[in-house]
């Protein structure tokens, strides 16, 4: 039988993870010596198998990075060792990400999403006021559920919407989820580029969070008043259920303390340990989910959804394996080879001129990511990079920038997870979705430059 077909495997994938997570985790903490080479050859492999079962522009992106690692590593006279152990440097990105479910469904089995429509929806049925409240909610449910927002709020807008025209009704649903999503991401401590950035330029998350925050309301605020206006006077024709705002508001007060809550056990353990930003995140994860669960009353419901949430996201991560993985054999070739010293010489032409800088930043990440290049990777290979450049003085704007491009470009790259999720949803070309929302991106990026100046002047 074809491996690509047997859905076992694909059934069974999580153990894989498992395995590969909890001997990295022996070996993290315990620092065991034999275990290393076990650990860099079991990732290697998993890297391999994710491989296969992954889509076809992930086959073709850990293709090219894996040949290039290789290539790149062995040219600088590195053995083949070496490149296998550079699959180990992304681990904790990936067990990151296959946390995630854990603390979406404290959410779900915790109610907090119950209220999603009543939060959406408009007496009047103005689509003016149902785009308003649309950013919001996915702006406060992105927090917490991530991408999983983006796909509960489109199904529940796509009905809303049912009786609308098609191409009207897309673009609603595009405009006000994925731009939504991108402003809300850029301050989460539960996004992987924001982790990624805090432990390449080495500026504290806290430090970076008032700017991003900021950052964030502006860009929200401008964007609700520039294309609210493309929808005045506009009404729509859908049924109007019975708005709770008891239920709403104890929703809304449910997910502030959650959000405190965590963001405070984050700041106390990143300060006084030296596991790194996102090593950090990923550990506090699944003891978080399991301690609100039980504070909620609802464990039981909790573990069951949880466990079976995990199953689900950890078989299908074969596209983030590849991506994280494969881009730790590319960094580690690259990083061995000449090419960092080439690029740093294109950056050191303007290194007095940091808006300069920030703008190259945003050129390279936007520029990629129309070809399928993920900005994970783009920053991963602008950290080292930029690492002459970095100063003191100038960290936190480039941390800023690193930020909001890698993010704000979600909104419109045909290629990415956001993107390529809803054109599948709806049957439409991404290069659509890049179209609809790319002068969002880019005065997303306008702003998060103009913050990191100012950021430098204060």
């Amino acid at each position: 039988m074809n491996i690509l077909y047997n859905e076992k495997i694909l059934r069974n994938f999580f153990y894989i993870y498992a395995v590969l997570f909890i001997l990295f985790l022996i070996y993290f903490f315990t620092n065991i010596e034999f275990l290393n080479p076990l650990v860099n050859y079991l990732a290697f492999a998993v890297l391999l198998l994710s491989w296969l079962f992954s889509s076809k522009l992930f086959k073709i992106i850990g293709f090219v990075f894996i040949s290039t690692g290789i290539i790149l590593s062995l040219s600088a006279g590195e053995g083949f060792g070496a490149v296998i152990s550079n699959t180990m440097s992304n681990m904790p990105l990936l067990l990151f990400f296959s946390t995630l479910p854990w603390i979406g469904t404290v959410v779900r089995v915790g109610g907090l999403d119950d209220s999603i429509t009543e939060m959406i929806q408009d007496r009047a049925n103005k689509v003016e006021n149902i785009y308003g409240r649309s950013i919001f909610t996915t702006y406060f449910f992105g927090i917490f559920l991530n991408i999983s927002a983006i796909y509960i709020i489109q199904q529940l807008l796509g009905e809303l919407f049912k009786r609308s025209e098609v191409a009207f009704k897309n673009e609603f649903i595009i405009k006000s989820t994925l731009r939504a999503f991108a402003m809300a991401v850029i301050w989460s401590p539960l996004e992987v580029i924001v982790g990624l950035t805090v432990d390449s330029t080495g500026v504290s998350y806290f430090t970076l969070l008032p700017w991003l925050f900021a950052t964030s309301v502006i860009v929200g605020l401008t964007e609700v008043q520039i294309t609210k206006r493309q929808f005045r006077g506009l009404t729509i024709d859908a049924p109007l259920y019975d708005i709770d705002n008891s239920a709403m508001i104890r929703s809304i007060v449910k997910m502030a303390i959650l959000l405190l809550s965590f963001l405070s056990i984050v700041m106390v353990l990143n300060a006084y340990s030296t596991l790194g930003f996102i090593m950090t995140v990923a550990l506090i994860i699944i003891p978080f989910s399991f301690a609100a669960a039980f504070v909620m009353k609802r464990f039981p419901i909790f573990l069951k959804a949880g466990w079976k949430a995990w199953k689900n996201h950890n078989n299908h991560m074969q596209n983030f394996s590849v991506l994280f993985l494969s881009l730790g054999v590319f960094s580690g070739g690259f990083n061995s080879s000449a090419a960092p010293g080439v690029m740093q010489q294109i950056f050191s032409y303007v290194d007095s001129f940091l808006i300069l800088i920030l703008l190259l930043i945003m050129l390279v990440i936007y520029g990629l990511a129309m070809f399928g290049v993920h900005p994970v990777a783009t920053l991963a290979i602008l950290a080292e990079v930029l690492v002459p450049v970095i100063t003191p003085e100038n960290a936190l704007s480039i941390g800023i920038v690193m930020v909001v491009c890698g993010l704000g470009v979600s909104a419109a790259a045909p290629y990415g997870i956001n993107a390529t999720m809803t054109s599948q949803s709806m049957g439409i070309n991404p290069y659509s979705i890049t179209r609809i929302n790319m002068s969002f991106s880019i005065r997303m990026a306008a702003i998060g430059i103009a913050m990191a100046m100012l950021a430098l002047l204060i």
